[in-house]
């Protein structure tokens, strides 16, 4: 009797249908199984992060926006508020065409696709599948599961973003956005990974007037340093401005301005007045002293001073736009100072006004200026600056000018740059020229 039940089981299971395979419940699992459609998921996102409901997101000192740009400082004039990662999947042919993430907000209304929603997630498997995703997936304008990673509450992705950069088969933008978070999610365990590839990567060709940090590889993990917290990267970051390649030193430099860190500063302001170092080097130094959010009345200081000794044009133009970039009438009058002095070359006098101009000199100093000067090419450059301010007052120094200007060639001067504007005042004017 057993033996016979045991064969008629046996049979059974023979001509029983093939039952299908239980299907993966990962979030890959899930997301394998659709073809065309927008897959949605929500999950814990990190207590220093926060967004606008749609594209904007700051993750502390880091803001985002469009899920294409990655950049470092205080922000403001958005609302930002705290609340779960939303992050929006386009399926099309099995293929992941586009990841966007949101913090805030709501679902937008469904479109033509079919909406699959996974629902809320583990936040440390999600971080998981985009890491992995980001080794596979096309780096586009709409494609960033980096950063869908990077938000994920309690996950340590750092030393996952390091292996991401330092994986040279993988496109150039993914591998600088992995170098990005691995510096502002780490610790002081990715100083010494950046370093290696701040000091590895080689970014051809420099520009001598590019003063930032570079969109290059190197500019990358310089900057990643920068952004590891509590300051862990500073003492790496003083070594490659002092020892780096060019670029590496350049973009040290430009980073170490940024910051609050003391010592840091005044090795920027070191290499910005030693004769001995390039140009280019001098000049990115300058610049991060202008940029600074830390900035400090030494480095104002340290920048007027400097000016006076400089015999380099170029280095002098720096300066300038450095000082135009405090917030400081003071810096203004200063400006000013150097466009009346006839000490200085002619081009370096119109920088100094074209900077005052950007900065905070008012239109009536550039107005003052200009009847101040009998040097035609200063005067012309006055005419310019004031035609790129917006304010009514701006139109009506040059409307006056216009009008009764005694040298013919600066009425021609300020005509062509009223034309420019759409101010019934102006058209009336030169109908009334026209008529005389």
């Amino acid at each position: 009797m057993a033996t016979m039940l045991r064969s008629a089981c046996l049979l059974l299971v023979a001509l029983a249908p093939e039952l299908p395979a239980q299907q993966d419940a990962s979030i890959a699992g899930r997301i394998t199984q659709v073809t065309n459609a927008e897959v949605r998921m929500t999950f814990a996102s990190r207590s220093s992060a926060c967004g606008d409901g749609r594209d904007a997101i700051s993750i502390g000192d880091n803001f985002t926006t469009s899920s294409t740009m990655e950049s470092y400082g205080r922000w403001s004039g958005f609302h930002c508020v705290r609340g779960p990662a939303r992050v929006r999947l386009m399926v099309r042919d099995r293929q992941i065409d586009e990841v966007r993430t949101s913090i805030g907000g709501s679902w937008p209304a469904a479109g033509s696709d079919r909406v699959v929603d996974l629902g809320v997630v583990p936040a440390r498997d999600a971080a998981e599948y985009f890491l992995s995703l980001a080794k596979s997936a096309r780096t586009t304008r709409r494609s960033n599961p980096l950063l869908a990673a990077a938000v994920a509450d309690s996950a340590n992705v750092s030393p996952a973003m390091l292996d991401i950069a330092r994986t040279t088969s993988l496109p150039r933008e993914t591998r600088r956005r992995a170098m990005h978070w691995a510096g502002a999610l780490g610790d002081a365990s990715a100083v010494a990974p950046l370093v290696a590839l701040a000091r590895a990567s080689e970014d051809g060709h420099e520009n001598p007037d590019d003063m930032g940090p570079g969109d290059g590889m190197q500019g990358a993990a310089v900057g990643a340093l920068a952004m590891i917290p509590d300051d862990a990267g500073i003492p790496a970051l003083m070594e490659l401005a002092r020892k780096g390649s060019s670029t590496a030193r350049k973009a040290a430099v430009f980073w170490l301005g940024q910051g609050d860190s003391r010592s840091g500063r005044e090795l920027v302001r070191t290499i910005a007045a030693d004769d001995a170092e390039s140009e280019t080097l001098r000049g990115a130094a300058i610049f991060a002293l202008g940029q600074g959010r830390e900035g400090s009345t030494a480095d104002d200081t340290f920048l007027r001073n400097l000016f006076g000794r400089l015999t380099s044009e170029r280095l002098k133009d720096r300066v300038l736009m450095s000082v135009s970039q405090r917030d400081s009438e003071d810096g203004a009058r200063w400006l000013l100072a150097q466009a009346r002095d006839d000490r200085q070359p002619m081009e370096v006098r119109r920088k100094a006004v074209f900077w005052a101009g950007q900065g905070h000199a008012t239109v009536a100093d550039l107005t003052w200026l200009y009847g101040s000067t009998t040097e035609a090419r200063l005067r012309e450059h006055i005419i310019f600056v004031l035609s790129q301010r917006g304010e009514e007052s701006a139109t009506s120094a040059l409307m006056s000018i216009a009008r009764g200007d005694s040298d013919r060639e600066m009425r021609r001067k300020a005509l062509f740059w009223l034309a420019q504007k759409d101010d019934p005042r102006v058209t009336k004017l030169i109908s009334d020229l026209v008529s005389r």
